[in-house]
């Protein structure tokens, strides 16, 4: 693509892909390419969002060869040995990265809150609460809507960090499984420290909208603290498996632009 002065390059790379919310996006390569997009394009079960994949990926497979073809690699040389000997390694590290306890324990929070999110009975009880509140005049019309949109908002966090920490973790387990020391000899960050550090950033918003949660639905109590205890869990884990993460310098976010 044409070099534009206007994009952050690689902030795409480390961010939550929450766009909407972003204040990026004008900056973001990847926002540029995919916010014209039609809602078909859009829909994982329509078949315009395939067709466009694969004009995307016959587009990447172009720009493979001709970087290839510049810095003199023949990607034609690679015997079919070395390619299943990659992908018998590739499946290794993989297995051994979902039996990490941080693998484990953010696949077990993301199926606890799920669950939680999914408890139309306990919604629907806090429904009804505030109608009798409004009703009694114990709180007004404003009040509730207020309520309600906080309530709304942190379903909103909660629902889009829910499986987001779970595969950047995954992300970060991999990378620094397969590190071979080439980025830090070579003078760059390591990849696996900006997944590992954009995962904790999701869990630290998460603990925010739980804990915000936890003030306007007491009913849900015991289920929320056993959350919030399993996200700090995560987070002291993560801490220790990848200690320089929070040093990372995103691209854009972490940046003085």
């Amino acid at each position: 693509m044409k070099k534009q002065s206007k994009f952050i390059d690689g902030i795409y790379n480390y961010c939550d892909r929450w766009c909407e919310r972003c204040t990026f996006t004008s900056r973001c390569r990847n926002y540029e390419g995919t916010s014209k997009l039609t809602p078909e394009q859009k829909d994982i079960h329509n078949k315009a969002f395939w067709d466009n994949i694969g004009k995307n990926f016959e587009t990447a497979v172009k720009l493979l060869h001709k970087a290839a073809e510049k810095y003199g690699i023949d990607l034609n040389a690679i015997s079919k040995e070395e390619s299943d000997e990659y992908d018998r390694k590739e499946k290794h590290d993989r297995e051994a990265a979902k039996k990490h306890p941080l693998a484990k324990d953010t696949m077990l929070y993301a199926k606890k809150a799920m669950a939680l999110l999914e408890n139309e009975e306990l919604m629907n009880d806090k429904a009804g609460k505030l109608i009798s509140e409004f009703e009694m005049g114990i709180h007004d019309e404003e009040e509730v809507k207020s309520e309600v949109n906080v309530i709304k908002d942190c379903q909103e966090i909660i629902g889009w960090y829910l499986h987001f920490i779970h595969v950047k973790f995954m992300r970060a387990l991999m990378g620094k499984i397969e590190d071979d020391g080439w980025e830090i000899a070579n003078g760059y960050q390591r990849d696996f420290d900006g997944s590992a550090k954009i995962a904790m950033i999701a869990i630290d918003r998460s603990i925010e909208a739980w804990t915000l949660m936890l003030q306007h639905v007491p009913a849900a109590e015991d289920q929320i603290i056993d959350l919030l205890a399993l996200l700090q869990k995560c987070r002291r884990i993560a801490e220790t498996e990848f200690p320089e993460a929070k040093k990372f310098i995103r691209p854009g976010f972490d940046e003085n632009l």
